[in-house]
């Protein structure tokens, strides 16, 4: 299973923010941001949605980091025939 909590934290030390700041700027309590980075708690999907923009990454992904999706592949580009 994927660990979402590790992928926030990832993600806020890259860009020098802290988890106060992703908890005012998401709207979801620093406590349960809090939990949640322990793994303490499995977000619910809303959460996701709410938390993704503030990363700078799209929903979608956080889903995979959640372990609910698997990760989409690069579509390949297809040789054109003359």
């Amino acid at each position: 299973m994927a660990d979402v909590g590790k992928f926030i934290i990832r993600v806020l030390k890259e860009e020098k923010k802290s988890l106060r700041w992703l908890a005012r700027e998401s709207g979801v309590s620093n406590s349960y941001l809090s939990q949640v980075t322990r793994g303490l708690f499995k977000p619910s999907p809303e959460v996701l949605i709410k938390v993704a923009p503030c990363l700078g990454v799209e929903p979608r992904k956080m889903f995979e980091e959640a372990g609910w999706l698997k990760p989409e592949r690069p579509k390949k580009a297809k040789a054109k025939r003359k």
